[in-house]
């Protein structure tokens, strides 16, 4: 597993600035882009109603940019799509298992989420991986310098308060940190992990980060949280945190069985990179975040024209 050193910051800084420099944030019209530039083409494209669908997602950042720029897609071409924001990731596996979600596109598969496909695994249907490596640990900004290793950890609780920030308590992240990391690295007794919820999360980091305090949180790649700050991975000499995941689409067998649904074989095809992944998400967060996703995948759809074409036919 990489650890997110200072290499993988620079990478992410780059990406990050010449997303900006780029002119990612600069107006762009999807019909153009979803139709090649004919008019013609995008008024009969949205005549087609090729039905619903129902995608559902949680509040991680790979996952609010992915599901709105599907949704963007499928409705360029037809379809009625619906974004579903769930609280946990069992609810989006159950969600899909039970076909009341048509698709959940952030499955971390075959670690992260093992226990959920442990019970749903086979009442849905994997259309493959789109991402990887997908990738968990414990981070803190570059100006702890007395930490380096998760090893290192024990003796400087007190640097941290004996705290780990956490996401959610249902993430699998969560699930990992206190059943193995912890244990693995004799941190009982010593640290707490405290879970609420990603946003909690990332306040803390930038709040500690503002002032320059040491704060240990959990991430996890991609995010865009390697762009906007100095941080990086601790070592996990002993692989705690496991192998990377790829990131799967999952689909229900209802939608999977649905006649003349062009989707299924469009999200097959999908495939995206770190460096365009964490372009998206940063630009998504350059432009004030989640509230502001719409018009910024709608740009980021137009100035990537070639890569769409390789997903579905523009």
């Amino acid at each position: 597993m990489s650890t997110g050193g200072g290499s993988a910051h620079a990478w992410g800084r780059r990406r990050f600035l010449g997303a900006l420099g780029t002119g990612a944030l600069a107006p762009a019209a999807l019909a153009a882009c979803g139709t090649g530039g004919e008019p013609g083409r995008a008024k009969a494209a949205a005549k087609k109603d090729r039905g619903t669908v129902t995608i559902g997602y949680v509040d991680w950042d790979e996952d609010i940019a992915v599901t709105e720029l599907w949704k963007q897609l499928l409705e360029s071409k037809g379809y009625r799509v619906e974004a579903v924001r769930k609280g946990a990731v069992p609810e989006l596996f159950r969600g899909v298992a039970e076909g009341r979600l048509d698709v959940f596109m952030d499955a971390w598969l075959p670690s992260v989420h093992t226990e959920q496909w442990a019970r749903y695994g086979g009442s849905v249907v994997d259309l493959g991986p789109w991402y990887e490596p997908g990738d968990l640990g414990l981070a803190v900004p570059d100006y702890v310098d007395e930490v380096e290793s998760l090893v290192d950890l024990r003796e400087h609780a007190d640097l941290f308060d004996g705290t780990i920030v956490g996401i959610e308590p249902t993430a699998g992240q969560t699930r990992t940190v206190e059943k193995s990391v912890i244990p693995e690295y004799g941190l009982r007794g010593k640290y707490r992990q405290k879970a609420k919820d990603t946003g909690t999360m990332l306040r803390a980091l930038d709040t500690a980060y503002a002032a320059e305090r040491p704060v240990l949180v959990a991430m996890w790649r991609p995010h865009w949280a390697f762009s906007k700050y100095d941080i990086r991975y601790l070592d996990d000499p002993a692989d705690a945190f496991g192998d990377p995941d790829k990131l799967h689409t999952l689909v229900s067998r209802k939608f999977h069985g649905r006649r003349d649904n062009e989707a299924l074989e469009w999200l097959r095809n999908f495939r995206v990179t770190p460096d365009q992944l964490q372009g998206l998400e940063a630009a998504i967060q350059e432009a004030g975040g989640a509230e502001h996703k719409t018009a910024t995948v709608e740009t980021w759809i137009g100035d990537n024209e070639s890569l769409v074409k390789q997903w579905l036919p523009i």
